[in-house]
């Protein structure tokens, strides 16, 4: 009773402390998000003053075209994968307790990008209809997210509940063996599909239209929702899962309904954009230390700053070397790698490992 006490007592002390600020952060990082979306716009190859084009209405049909057609899709694309990619790491650390986790550990994007892969692959020998070719890359990588986190689920599932540690190397397994396979996928591939396969899997925003950007609104969105219906068990479980299952919490189904979302929410953003690398590890973390780490703020955070985040970073991606484009990823990574190798001192220390 004490502890199941002191844990209430823990979310509560923490919803007072960031009940304060809540509404003037995020409209703060709303603003931002809109200021990197003007950026984005108006940054690349061609030149178009969207200032002038809001002021008079004034412009060429290819500067409409390139407006509308091209840069907003590629936009608004950045920006919703970000936040999908974003709340799903807040989500699996608070599940696995764990600060170094995110949709790559679990092997879910490396499985997802590998039948992308093989479907990329298979497409450049079998000719499909056209309306199955826009759905059978994304397709492919939900089978393969799926595939994958029911493999994950058997391995570590169990009757005295689900193993957390288990859940973690599990996926690491995971994901070096797809990423094994889609090396060797792309071994056997022609050239033309070696190069779509390899600037692929480093992430690319290239090429996104509003078709594309339809399919991956229904999942992230319904996703985010979700996920902001169930924060007050997440919260709990995040902090002690037997005082959450004390407090009536069914912790085994909010596990496994989070992780079925996860996969779905990773998969349609993977099928359309490559690996996006770090983004689900970095910002949470990010956003835990600059604004709290109740998920009633973490999650909207999330959410608002991983959209920024992989905007700034598309914007770069395919400005920097005008008109050649680097690959998203890497960029990501640039910020990702050094962060990750942070966080693992900081634990290191933490715990006082030698």
């Amino acid at each position: 009773m004490k502890a199941r006490t002191a844990s209430s007592m823990l979310v509560k002390k923490q919803i007072a402390i960031q009940q304060k600020g809540y509404v003037p952060t995020i409209m703060m990082l709303c603003a931002v998000l809109l200021a990197v979306a003007f950026i984005a716009l108006n940054a690349g190859a061609v030149k178009v003053n969207i200032w002038q084009w809001i002021g008079s209405g004034s412009a060429s049909p290819l500067q409409h075209t390139i407006l509308w057609d091209i840069r907003l899709p590629r936009i608004l694309m950045t920006m919703l994968t970000g936040a999908g990619l974003a709340i799903c790491g807040a989500v699996l650390q608070a599940i696995c307790r764990n600060p170094l986790a995110d949709p790559g550990l679990i092997g879910v994007s490396s499985s997802a990008a590998l039948c992308a892969g093989a479907a990329l692959a298979l497409l450049s020998v079998v000719q499909l209809p056209p309306l199955a070719m826009t759905y059978f890359v994304p397709l492919s990588a939900f089978v393969g997210a799926t595939l994958s986190l029911i493999l994950l689920l058997k391995i570590a599932d169990s009757a005295q509940g689900m193993n957390t540690l288990v859940l973690i190397l599990a996926g690491v397994a995971i994901n070096a063996g797809a990423m094994t396979l889609l090396g060797l996928i792309q071994y056997v591939v022609d050239d033309a599909t070696l190069r779509q396969i390899t600037f692929w899997s480093m992430g690319s925003y290239a090429g996104i239209n509003y078709t594309s950007l339809s399919i991956t609104t229904v999942p992230v969105v319904l996703g985010a929702y979700y996920f902001w219906q169930i924060r007050h068990p997440l919260m709990l479980m995040s902090c002690n899962e037997k005082q959450a299952k004390y407090q009536g919490v069914n912790t085994r189904k909010v596990k496994l309904t989070s992780l079925w979302v996860v996969a779905a929410i990773v998969a349609v953003c993977v099928s359309f954009t490559g690996i996006v690398g770090f983004v689900g590890l970095v910002v949470p973390h990010i956003c835990r230390m600059l604004f709290g780490a109740h998920l009633r703020i973490l999650l909207p955070t999330s959410i608002l700053f991983g959209a920024i985040l992989v905007a700034l970073a598309d914007t770069l991606a395919r400005t920097l070397i005008i008109p050649a484009e680097i690959p998203i990823g890497l960029i990501t990574s640039m910020v990702g790698v050094p962060f990750f190798l942070y966080l693992i001192v900081r634990e290191k220390r933490k715990f006082n490992y030698v």
